[in-house]
């Protein structure tokens, strides 16, 4: 898989529903986008490290949920480029 770390574990996925090839994974490096279903990925600069949990709004494929290992969350309402703390 193109782009992510190398030896890394990826512990969150997210796959959109209206949008297969459009793929989120966490890592404890931050988030990663893929908009080729897995060919290549590319970090999310703006993204928060220790990624927990990823998940995608069914309904409004550009709403992106984040949850860090220490509990934080976020979201993002432009698919990712930038996120707004939640809590």
């Amino acid at each position: 898989m193109g782009g992510l770390p190398a030896n890394k574990t990826v512990y969150s996925f997210a796959a959109s529903a209206t949008d297969p090839k459009i793929m989120f994974a966490g890592l404890r490096e931050g988030a990663f986008k893929s908009t080729d279903a897995g060919g290549s990925w590319k970090k999310l600069a703006t993204a928060p490290k220790d990624v927990a949990a990823i998940a995608i709004d069914p309904t409004e494929p550009d709403a992106v949920f984040l949850g860090t290992a220490n509990g934080k969350i976020f979201k993002s309402t432009d698919g990712g480029q930038t996120w707004r703390r939640q809590n």
